[in-house]
């Protein structure tokens, strides 16, 4: 039985799981997702997304419809969901763009966001995040990882700072003063994607609508 985590990044929220949820829903308007897909990128049991879905369709937030066997679901077009999206999207949005924009970049055997934001993330109190720290575990190339942290920055309006780390600095317990923070504050570790796992990523901040 999972155990439901506040949503300290956004805590209009009910909890995390809602979150993450709408989040890949709200901030993803030209996708739609199986109640499977949204299970899976939001750590959630398949009934929990279910009611999560029941709930925002009922606030027009998300809309769905049959395919077969297959519930499709997709973001709503009304103007509180577009604005909730922009919310999502700067909150809990990084766990997405960060793996969106970091995939199919050679040489990352691993990759984390620490700092404040993933302080926040597990619950931890203080104040929102500013920016957003990223730790790429490998050999991967300084330009390309640059180039992905201006992207992610663009599409969030938060800046993105990227750190490349060799695997004896990452497997070696104690050292740097970096390392000792790392080891001793929370950490959100990221999946590493190919390209091709990339398709259909979050777009970005979404406009509203003009009366």
């Amino acid at each position: 039985m999972k155990t439901t985590v506040e949503a300290s990044l956004l805590p209009i929220l009910r909890s995390r799981g809602q979150a993450e949820i709408l989040c890949a829903v709200l901030a993803n308007p030209n996708r739609e997702w199986t109640l499977g897909e949204l299970a899976k990128v939001s750590g959630q049991s398949l009934p929990t997304v279910q009611r999560e879905v029941e709930r925002a369709e009922l606030a027009a937030l998300v809309e769905s419809r049959r395919m077969g066997r297959q519930r499709l679901v997709k973001a709503g077009p009304s103007q509180i969901a577009i604005m909730l999206a922009n919310l999502l999207l700067w909150s809990y949005g990084p766990k997405f763009v960060i793996a969106e924009e970091f995939a199919g970049i050679k040489g990352i055997d691993r990759l984390f966001i620490f700092g404040s934001w993933a302080a926040r993330y597990h619950g931890v109190d203080g104040y929102p995040p500013q920016d957003l720290d990223i730790l790429v575990v490998g050999t991967a190339d300084f330009f390309e990882v640059a180039s992905a942290s201006h992207a992610a920055s663009n599409r969030m309006q938060i800046e993105v700072n990227p750190k490349i780390v060799p695997h004896t600095w990452w497997e070696k317990k104690s050292g740097s003063g970096l390392r000792e923070e790392i080891e001793r504050r929370p950490i959100v570790e990221i999946e590493v994607r190919s390209a091709k796992q990339s398709a259909g990523k979050v777009t970005g901040a979404r406009k509203s609508r003009k009366a």
